[in-house]
């Protein structure tokens, strides 16, 4: 795979083994083979595109969308505030279209993460995904997360369903010591409601609550972008201090 990057920064992820027929003209194939990252190629009207190799954000950018999905910078958070990195051990639920699981599972490579999702067809529509971004370490699991979770020891427990606070037993069966569970929600009420429930656990959680909002700025003209993503929901992050009082 390839992404060709034209003078307006636009992107186009390209298999590179059939020519491309954009705006600006047509990328031959056998030239964009030649072509290293780090080049540049030219269509036939002449226009020049820049040659890279993709990233998991491109492919994320790229994917294709079926039901509603975490934003890059709710991911972004997630990863942040709990730290994960190369063989955590984590689960992620409400896949969706898969987006989050493929930047999560790009962090912990080589360890596996696992997907619980109980719609086929969003389920088919998020292993597409990560087949075209070659990410080989997602299991997907047809299973109601709100019924339990069958791994133990996780670092991990990334949230994006309609009553996170279903989860909050099992959480703290397979949760360690230290792990996260985290709960993206639309509406803060829905936010209140997990964390009561954590509250009323027989668990002793430390929790923070973050609005994901993002200010995009175009410095050409030095304001905010007139459209944006700015703000996408909240996240909950509960990590797990100890059981029992």
């Amino acid at each position: 795979m390839r992404l060709l990057i034209d003078e307006k920064e636009r992107k186009y992820l390209v298999k590179g083994d059939s020519d491309v027929h954009i705006n600006y003209g047509v990328v031959n194939a056998e030239e964009l083979q030649k072509t290293k990252a780090g080049g540049i190629i030219i269509t036939h009207l002449g226009s020049k595109l820049n040659v890279i190799e993709p990233s998991i954000i491109d492919f994320m950018e790229k994917a294709k969308r079926g039901p509603q999905t975490m934003a890059m910078k709710d991911s972004s958070l997630i990863a942040g505030f709990t730290g994960i990195k190369s063989k955590s051990k984590v689960i992620d639920a409400g896949c969706g279209s898969g987006l989050n699981a493929m930047f999560l599972a790009n962090i912990i490579y080589p360890e596996k993460l696992v997907v619980y999702e109980i719609r086929e067809d969003f389920a088919e529509i998020a292993n597409n995904n990560f087949k075209k971004a070659g990410i080989e370490n997602i299991e997907i699991k047809l299973k109601n997360i709100y019924e339990g979770i069958d791994e133990k020891n996780l670092d991990l427990i990334s949230l994006d369903v309609p009553e996170p606070w279903e989860v909050v037993p099992f959480a703290v069966k397979s949760l360690k010591i230290g792990g996260y569970i985290t709960s993206y929600s639309p509406s803060i009420e829905q936010s209140k409601k997990f964390y009561d429930k954590l509250i009323e656990s027989d668990a002793r959680f430390a929790i923070e609550t973050v609005e994901c909002l993002v200010r995009n700025w175009n410095l050409k003209v030095v304001r905010p972008h007139s459209r944006m993503l700015g703000h996408s929901g909240f996240i909950t992050f509960a990590r797990l201090l100890r059981i029992g009082e």
